[in-house]
């Protein structure tokens, strides 16, 4: 499991995994934190720390603060399987555009549908072992 940093514009949240490793959290939130649920679901800053995964995050934060225009950037954790905030960053979730095209998922669901008509077309015609299937792969006899 990871963490995500999500920014909106208005609402910053930190989403952890379930199974984050104990080593990030403890990274990012000192050594007394290794567990999820040992986390403070109040809090609103990431503690200052001598880590170079803490420091980087801070940096983060600073920069989307700059941003906006103002001192401060309040953090809220979104633990999943937690805190409500979980729900949140799911809505912040976006797909990228890519110019129209299909996106992985879409492109596994084309071809897994072409192999079925593939296969369905084989077993029509009765034999099923002659001709050539799928982008010239033959097709299997079942």
């Amino acid at each position: 499991g990871g963490a995500y940093l999500v920014d909106d514009g208005q609402t910053c949240l930190l989403w952890l995994h379930a199974q984050v490793s104990p080593n990030l959290l403890e990274d990012l939130f000192g050594s007394s934190h290794g567990s999820l649920q040992s986390l403070d679901p109040f809090l609103s800053q990431l503690p200052v720390l001598e880590t170079h995964l803490n420091c980087q995050a801070r940096n983060i934060l600073a920069y989307w603060a700059s941003l906006r225009g103002s001192k401060a950037l309040t953090v809220q954790l979104a633990r999943q399987g937690l805190d409500g905030a979980e729900f949140e960053f799911a809505r912040l979730l976006v797909e990228d555009r890519n110019g129209e095209a299909q996106s992985y998922v879409d492109w596994l669901v084309h071809v897994h549908r072409g192999i079925q008509l593939e296969l369905a077309g084989q077993r029509n015609k009765g034999d099923g072992s002659e001709g050539n299937g799928i982008a010239g792969l033959r097709a299997m006899g079942w």
